[in-house]
C-alpha cells in the first residue's frame, strides 16, 4: 500500500506544479495600465495637432486679414495724398478711415505676432506629444510581448504537466485516488502529507505511535488533525 500512497504523493506533486502554473497564469499582467496610458498619449498627441492646426488656420486667416487691410489703407493714403479730392469733408472722412484702418493694422499686427508665438509653441507640444506616444506605445508593445511569451510558456508547461498527472493517475488505485480526490478537494488542494519524524508536515500535529505503525505496516492512515492522507518515505 506503501506504493500506492508514493504515487498518490508523486500525484500531488503534480498537482502542486498546476497550481503554481495556474496561479502564475491568473497573476500575469496583460499591462492594461500600460495599454491605457498608451491610449491617452495618442489621443494627448492627435489633441495636440488639432490645436496645432486650429492655430496655424488661425494665423493664416490673421494674416491674409492683415494684408487686406494693409492694402485697404495703401489705397486710402494715396487718395487723402493725391490732392484729387478738395472737399473738406470727404478730407475728413478719409482721414478718419485712415486712421481707423491703422488701428485696425495694430491689432492685427499684434494678433500675428501672438500667433505666430503660439503656433511655435503648438509645434514644440506636438513633436513632445508624438515622443510621449512613441515611447509609451513602444513600452506597451514589448511588455505585451513578454506577457505573451510567458503566457505561451506556462500554458505549455501546463498542458505538459497535466498530460503527465492523467498518466499518472491511471496508475493509482483507483479507491485511493478518489480518497484523495475527495480529501484534496476539502483541504485547499493538498490531499496527502508526508511524515517527518513522528509529525505531519502541513499541519505540523504529532503522529501518534500506533499510527505511524499501522502506516509503516501498510495501512492507509489520515491525520487526526488536518484528516489528510499520511505517507512516509521508504516505509
Amino acid at each position: 500500500m506503501n506504493d500506492a500512497l508514493r504515487q498518490i504523493y508523486e500525484l500531488q506533486k503534480i498537482d502542486v506544479l498546476l497550481a503554481h502554473v495556474a496561479s502564475r497564469l491568473r497573476k500575469l499582467d496583460s499591462g492594461e495600465v500600460l495599454k491605457q496610458a498608451a491610449e491617452a498619449a495618442a489621443a494627448g498627441y492627435e489633441k495636440a495637432v488639432a490645436e496645432h492646426k486650429r492655430l496655424t488656420t488661425d494665423l493664416h486667416d490673421a494674416e491674409l486679414e492683415l494684408r487686406s487691410v494693409e492694402e485697404k489703407l495703401k489705397s486710402f493714403e494715396q487718395k487723402l495724398w493725391s490732392g484729387t479730392v478738395r472737399n473738406p469733408k470727404e478730407l475728413e472722412n478719409l482721414e478718419k478711415e485712415v486712421n481707423a484702418l491703422k488701428r485696425q493694422r495694430a491689432r492685427l499686427d499684434e494678433r500675428v505676432l501672438q500667433l505666430m508665438d503660439a503656433v511655435e509653441a503648438s509645434q514644440k507640444a506636438v513633436e513632445q506629444a508624438r515622443e510621449q506616444r512613441d515611447e509609451t506605445e513602444q513600452t506597451y508593445q514589448k511588455h505585451v510581448e513578454a506577457y505573451l511569451a510567458e503566457k505561451r510558456k506556462l500554458e505549455a508547461e501546463g498542458v505538459r504537466l497535466k498530460q503527465e498527472r492523467q498518466k499518472l493517475a491511471s496508475q493509482c488505485d483507483p479507491q485511493l485516488l478518489q480518497r484523495y480526490e475527495s480529501i484534496r478537494q476539502r483541504h485547499g488542494g493538498i490531499g496527502i502529507s508526508r511524515v517527518e519524524g513522528d509529525s505531519c508536515v502541513v499541519c505540523h500535529t504529532r503522529i501518534s505511535t500506533s499510527a505511524l505503525r499501522a502506516i509503516k505496516s501498510g495501512q492507509v492512515v489520515q491525520c487526526e488533525n488536518c484528516q489528510r492522507l499520511l505517507y512516509i518515505e521508504g516505509a
